[in-house]
């Protein structure tokens, strides 16, 4: 099966997609009327993966498979395949100083394809997803990019709060959260060191199970008028002080 914003559907195409790539699929969508142990051991698996999933009319199911024939079940895969964590624990280990960006939340693809885009430029190692609540590594994310997302790191770990307490203790990361107000100005705060900076979504922020992780926290000094910065937006600044810090990129 091939990366694709086509949906695949049937309980057996679905169970080879959940046995052979399982990191790539982005949502599933079951009819939420519909009862068969076939189907419950598909969502069984997604909820012991923590893989986004939905149950829903069997009306929607349709319109989401084009067809009646989807036997309760509809999947969706990334348009390319994510990077396992075990490259995070090879770039940690090549790396004196590396610099990790969780982008949490993102709805926006458009927002999602402007970041991979400044990660590229501005020397992030890898980008980190959530598993949900996040908009899905599609071909209108890939778009958006400029077709940067074929450059970067890109993981979507099963444990991605595990995979930050990991990096903050074992390895020194330093844990930085972006916030609207209170946190120091980014020029202020010293990114040589190995670094996992957190950038929040566009309605929700960061959430609070990575907020606690944040070990630190930076917000961008704004002309007073301004409510906020676009999440991508906000991102690129802060990339780009990261890279001025450690002179990245900016030759």
């Amino acid at each position: 099966m091939q990366p694709s914003d086509t949906p695949i559907y049937g309980i057996h195409p679905v169970e080879e997609l959940l046995s052979v790539r399982r990191q790539d699929v982005e949502h599933v969508y079951f009819d939420k009327e519909k009862r068969s142990a076939a189907l419950f051991e598909l969502l069984r698996i997604c909820r012991r993966e923590r893989m986004s999933y939905n149950l829903v009319p069997e009306a929607k199911l349709d319109a989401l498979a084009g067809t009646r024939r989807h036997q309760g079940v509809v999947a969706f895969c990334s348009v390319r395949p994510y990077d396992g964590a075990e490259v995070i624990e090879g770039i940690v280990a090549a790396k004196a100083a590396p610099l990790f960006v969780v982008a949490a939340s993102i709805e926006d693809p458009g927002n999602l394809g402007a970041i991979i885009r400044s990660c590229v430029c501005l020397g992030a190692d890898a980008l980190l997803l959530e598993r949900k609540n996040t908009v899905p590594l599609n071909a209108a994310v890939a778009k958006s990019s400029a077709g940067m997302f074929e450059h970067i790191r890109i993981v979507k770990p099963r444990n991605l709060e595990g995979l930050i307490e990991g990096l903050a203790g074992s390895s020194g990361f330093s844990v930085v959260g972006a916030a609207v107000e209170g946190g120091v100005a980014p020029s202020d705060y010293d990114f040589s060191g190995p670094t996992v900076l957190v950038t929040g979504g566009e309605h929700r922020g960061i959430p609070p199970y990575l907020q606690k992780q944040c070990t630190a926290t930076v917000t961008i000094p704004m002309n007073p008028l301004g409510q906020s910065l676009n999440a991508s937006v906000a991102a690129g600044v802060l990339l780009y002080e990261i890279a001025r810090q450690r002179k990245h990129c900016l030759n």
